[in-house]
């Protein structure tokens, strides 16, 4: 029996109907997506099914998702669960959520208003397992940042020579942060159950006005502090809202947040400078293996040429502590990372 037809007949013993009622189809991948959704339609019903396709994420990721969406079932801000049997695959079986996903539309301060409250909701669920990730620690982060650098540094100086300016530069800001990523690392933070993925193509606008949140494989304990950074740098939208317009979220989530976690502003501002540099040495990896394969022509990351938004992270990294960094990447213009 292929996984198809396995799933069209759990489901239906799930919910106690006929699995000829049901057809499976594939659906069109998004950017950054890791994994297999499969629509499954039949009788007035409407599942998705996840199939989990990366070698580190075939057990733990769907039992992740799993464990999450029961936990927040009652809460009506993610999909209902409906099946899961590890032994038949690496494969969630959820509820469709109806409405539209955000991904890259700009949002507007009555959505970062809502989102606020989903988050705070979803701070409070009892977890009780770490969020994919977590045991990584900076250290081993900033070794990381380290071997990309000099993966880059030793790519461009055999294939494309105006990138070793672009990583003279990544290489020696790297260096000027390790003070920072230390004094970070040294913070015992107060772990909550956090989303852990939490790009604006989570994010589904409802009918009802409401908003629900979708793609729970890596959810569990985390950092607070690291989610707030993480949502603001993500690739999906770090050039959607400002600064000033994240305001609007920021503040009001920090107060609540600060009452249970007095050091989390203290830890928030360190990741602003730690998540530029995590996606600017992660794309500058893909950036190296798609000049390698030569399929580096019309390169774009979340709707953005792969260059300008490399130029954006490293104008964010080297503005840092200030948000400010439009005239910074006014000055990176000239900065080649790739044949363009």
């Amino acid at each position: 029996m292929s996984i198809p037809e396995v799933l069209t007949t759990e489901i239906a013993k799930a919910i106690g109907t006929k699995s000829t009622k049901f057809q499976i189809s594939l659906r069109k991948p998004l950017d950054f997506q890791s994994n297999n959704l499969y629509d499954i339609l039949g009788d007035g019903l409407h599942f998705i099914a996840k199939e989990y396709t990366q070698p580190d994420e075939l057990t733990i990721a769907p039992l992740r998702e799993c464990n999450s969406l029961q936990l927040l079932s009652s809460l009506n801000i993610a999909p209902r669960p409906v099946f899961f049997e590890p032994t038949i695959g690496p494969i969630v079986v959820y509820e469709y959520m109806e409405g539209e996903m955000w991904d890259r539309r700009p949002v507007s301060t009555s959505d970062l208003s809502k989102l606020i409250d989903v988050w705070l909701k979803i701070n409070l669920v009892p977890a009780d397992w770490a969020s994919r990730g977590l045991e990584r620690s900076l250290q081993v982060t900033e070794q990381e940042f380290h071997q990309r650098l000099e993966s880059y540094n030793n790519w461009s100086s055999a294939e494309f020579r105006p990138g070793k300016r672009v990583a003279e530069v990544c290489m020696q800001l790297l260096e000027n942060r390790h003070a920072t990523i230390k004094e970070l690392s040294e913070h015992t933070p107060i772990l909550c159950f956090c989303r852990a993925d939490p790009r604006f193509a989570n994010v589904i606008q409802r009918p009802n006005g409401q908003l629900g949140l979708i793609d729970w494989e890596d959810s569990g304990l985390r950092d607070p502090a690291k989610e707030v950074a993480d949502v603001l740098t993500h690739p999906n939208q770090e050039d959607l809202v400002s600064w000033e317009e994240w305001q609007v979220f920021i503040e009001p989530y920090m107060s609540v947040r600060s009452k249970l976690d007095t050091e989390i502003t203290r830890r928030m501002h360190p990741y602003l400078a730690v998540f530029p540099l995590f996606w600017l040495t992660i794309l500058l990896r893909r950036g190296v293996r798609l000049a390698s394969t030569g399929q580096l022509a019309d390169w774009t990351i979340n709707g953005i040429t792969g260059g300008l938004r490399l130029r954006r992270y490293l104008a964010r990294a080297l503005a840092w502590p200030s948000m400010e960094y439009e005239n910074i990447l006014d000055e990176l213009g000239s900065f080649e990372f790739f044949p363009e």
